[in-house]
């Protein structure tokens, strides 16, 4: 059996791209090459149920509060998100179990003979390697977040029991288009007929994409903030409990959902925590039906690292994979409101191909900014990061890591201090990374590639 390091340098080394290029123009996929590619496979993406997530802002939070509800409510839950923070094997999970390496490396082998004769690409195998992997565990039901977009994502093969779009906003534009009803339009992408849509709060060129894609679809809209309404009770910095009010009488939930707890930090988090309970809702006539408890301890079990993650208190160090300028506002007002100031120092790092600027305009102006580059070959560099920073009026101190830039920002801070790393998820995963070690905790599952 091929090695585990081996399968993922086969995994990666396939076209990382949606997108093929040919000598004369760029050719958009159709979906239709990965449904040949699974059906070649057996159609494993058929072997269950599943509840589809899309959106820019919180479709990953939104997922992690899904699956554990179901977990707990006891059916064979499988979670497929993406990117991972540490280790590949974080991506494909059954019930909170990471797969193994063993088992990434037996279904590289089982795909790989089926893609020397039917192409794909990275995300495509990986996504036909979770279906497989669900299948072979029996998986009752699959929460699936979207990769990119919606339309061509590769998990759009699916005919879910209920699609769920958080927030939209503006990222990866070089694909999905330049204005919000562009990337709306690529996200709704994922509505199917007659399938219940639950829709995050919306900005109004958004909104009116959306409701007008489930309209043509005859998809029932379910909009969170208007259909189910949440009510903020109280928070801390170890997270946060709410009440949530039905439109109507859910089978065997009290209406209103009194004193709700989930241990993330933010306040957007309750908007996604809303729609997650508002997904679950819609399962009950579909054969899935949940308890009051079960929804209870899912959302409070719910664990999903480096989004918001208080990771000690003196000084304060928040950890964050924000890398859109909404997410980063999200970031900012979440530290105001747990803390009650903003960060004292900001360490940043960014892949190329975002909204620097826009991010770095966000920044407090008492807020120090503290750059580095994480080992990733789309991160941009500290001296192009200063550049930027210098244009806006803003000095910055640059750091040649991750882990000293977090030595250098817990100094500057001092004890009562705030530090707050943002940017990419892969700074926060090597800022997460030095801290454990510093702190002499377990350190997480590390890939050997």
């Amino acid at each position: 059996m091929t090695a585990y390091s081996d399968a993922l340098r086969y995994l990666y080394g396939l076209p990382s791209w949606q997108y093929w290029v040919t000598d004369r123009e760029v050719v958009p996929p159709d979906l239709g090459r990965f449904r040949t590619l699974l059906r070649r496979l057996g159609s494993p993406h058929r072997a269950f149920p599943s509840v589809h997530i899309a959106g820019t802002k919180g479709k990953g939070s939104t997922s992690a509060m899904i699956a554990p509800i179901l977990t707990q409510a006891g059916y064979r839950t499988g979670l497929y998100t993406s990117p991972h923070l540490h280790t590949f094997r974080e991506r494909i999970q059954v019930d909170g179990e990471m797969i193994s390496e063993a088992e990434v490396a037996e279904l590289v082998d089982w795909i790989r003979p089926t893609l020397a004769h039917t192409p794909g690409t990275t995300f495509e195998a990986i996504t036909a390697i979770a279906f497989e992997h669900f299948r072979r565990r029996g998986v009752q039901v699959a929460v699936l977040e979207v990769g990119l977009g919606g339309r061509f994502d590769a998990t759009n093969v699916v005919h879910p029991m209920v699609a769920v779009i958080t927030s939209i906003g503006m990222d990866h534009m070089n694909v999905l288009g330049n204005t919000l009803e562009q990337i709306a339009g690529e996200k709704a992408g994922i509505i199917k007929r007659g399938v219940p849509v639950v829709f995050g709060p919306q900005k109004e060129a958004a909104a009116a994409v959306l409701a007008e894609r489930a309209r043509k679809r005859w998809a029932r809209q379910v909009w969170t903030g208007r259909d189910w309404r949440w009510q903020p009770l109280s928070h801390t910095h170890t997270g946060q409990r709410f009440t949530v009010v039905a439109p109507r009488q859910q089978v065997g939930w009290p209406n209103p959902l009194e004193d709700l707890f989930i241990p993330l930090i933010g306040r957007h988090q309750l908007g996604n925590a809303t729609a997650a309970i508002a997904a679950v809702a819609e399962l009950e006539p579909r054969g899935f039906p949940v308890s009051e408890d079960a929804l209870r301890r899912g959302l409070a079990e719910v664990r999903w690292p480096a989004r918001l993650e208080v990771m000690q208190s003196s000084p304060w160090l928040i950890v964050d994979s924000a890398h859109t300028v909404e997410s980063v506002d999200a970031a900012l007002e979440a530290v105001q409101e747990t803390l009650g100031r903003a960060p004292d120092v900001v360490i940043f790092g960014a892949s190329a191909d975002k909204d620097v600027a826009g991010m770095l305009r966000r920044m407090p102006a008492t807020t120090g900014l503290v750059f580095a580059r994480a080992a990733h070959e789309r991160a941009m560099g500290v001296a192009e990061l200063q550049g930027i920073a210098q244009s806006l009026g803003r000095g910055s101190a640059a750091m040649p890591s991750p882990r000293e830039a977090l030595g250098y920002a817990l100094a500057s801070a001092g004890n009562d201090g705030i530090v707050l790393a943002l940017g990419s998820i892969f700074l926060a995963a090597e800022v997460r990374e030095a801290w454990l070690e510093m702190a002499s905790r377990p350190l997480p599952p590390k890939d050997p590639v």
